[in-house]
């Protein structure tokens, strides 16, 4: 599904197609409408029409190279979210790794952890995540998704358990997590293969 910003360049540049054609057009149009006379050749042209058409054809180049700079932003956009990513993921996964490794430390150290090396790359993941639907589709964003939310809800399930002293709890949430990281990088890992085999 395009974004609102994908549809306001897709009808930049259909208003700029447009354009430059009624231009091209009306300036053919405005060159021959009349018989030229042999004297004067030029007093034959309706040169306001012309001009109109000038402009208009203009107007309509204007608009279609904004529309191709807002295509290039974009792409360098949806690059610069989808590292966002990628890298917010790999942090969250091998955070969430270290703290199973070390499952039996005190709940004060765990609720530390989970706030230090967990919040940012969530939150990080969370805001790209657009990124996800340009570049493989919904599909992709939706298994993706849901995978990210059960490992975030169970990344917050560990820290409630971690401030109320629970550390049983904090390592079945935190083991939970890992297994649904693992299915979204998997999943990732499957659609860029996939993008690249079309390639």
């Amino acid at each position: 599904m395009p974004t609102v910003f994908q549809v306001d360049v897709i009808a930049m540049r259909a208003l700029g197609q447009i354009l430059m054609w009624l231009g091209f057009l009306g300036g053919s149009f405005a060159s021959v409408s009349q018989l030229e006379v042999q004297e004067d050749k030029w007093s034959t042209v309706p040169w306001l029409w012309y001009a109109v058409s000038l402009a208009v054809g203009i107007v309509g180049i204007v608009l279609l190279r904004r529309a191709k700079h807002d295509d290039h932003r974009d792409e360098d956009k949806t690059e610069a979210e989808y590292s966002v990513i990628t890298r917010s993921l790999a942090e969250l996964s091998t955070a969430v790794e270290l703290l199973c490794q070390h499952s039996q430390c005190p709940p004060a150290d765990a609720l530390k952890f989970i706030d230090a090396r967990c919040a940012e790359p969530l939150s990080d993941f969370a805001d790209s995540r657009q990124a996800l639907v340009k570049r493989f589709g919904m599909a992709v964003y939706a298994d993706v998704m849901t995978e990210f939310a059960s490992a975030e809800r169970y990344v917050n399930r560990s820290w409630s358990a971690a401030a109320d002293g629970y550390m049983d709890e904090v390592d079945a949430s935190i083991r939970r997590a890992q297994g649904h990281l693992a299915n979204a990088r998997n999943l990732i890992a499957a659609a860029e293969q996939s993008v690249s085999d079309a390639a």
